[in-house]
């Protein structure tokens, strides 16, 4: 009797879990339902932010920045320079975020961050998502 109660209290107990999962990809970026939480001030950067309000954000502020990465910043082989018309940042992106693409400072992209304060209020922008807009 126990080895027929388990499984079933299992399944009782993940189906809530499961009516709400959508599947992967499901959400803002694929046209689902927008993630919730707080929205106002000092929450995060509207969607797509300048250089300048991201030296000026909080620490694990979310931002999309549009620009052009311009050089290899020294020191560690995965941060980069990235300029807009308001100024530069240093951007830090995981090799593998270029999926074998070759990105050149004519190349404009949009990468999807956190605002990462280091010592001193630096501030890097630690890279998710890097897309290459032309």
């Amino acid at each position: 009797m126990r080895y027929l109660i388990a499984p079933i209290l299992a399944l009782t107990l993940c189906t809530p879990a499961l009516a709400a999962f959508n599947g992967p990809g499901a959400g803002p970026a694929a046209g689902g339902p927008a993630a919730g939480g707080f929205q106002g001030p000092g929450a995060a950067l509207s969607s797509s932010a300048t250089v300048a309000q991201a030296l000026q954000a909080l620490d694990d502020s979310y931002c999309v920045l549009e620009g052009n990465i311009v050089s290899r910043a020294p020191g560690d082989h995965e941060k980069y320079i990235f300029q807009d018309a308001s100024g530069q940042i240093i951007v830090e992106i995981d090799d593998k975020l270029f999926a074998g693409r070759t990105v050149t400072p004519q190349n404009t992209v949009r990468l999807h961050g956190e605002i990462d304060v280091k010592r001193h209020g630096n501030r890097e922008l630690d890279v998710d998502v890097l897309e290459i807009v032309k």
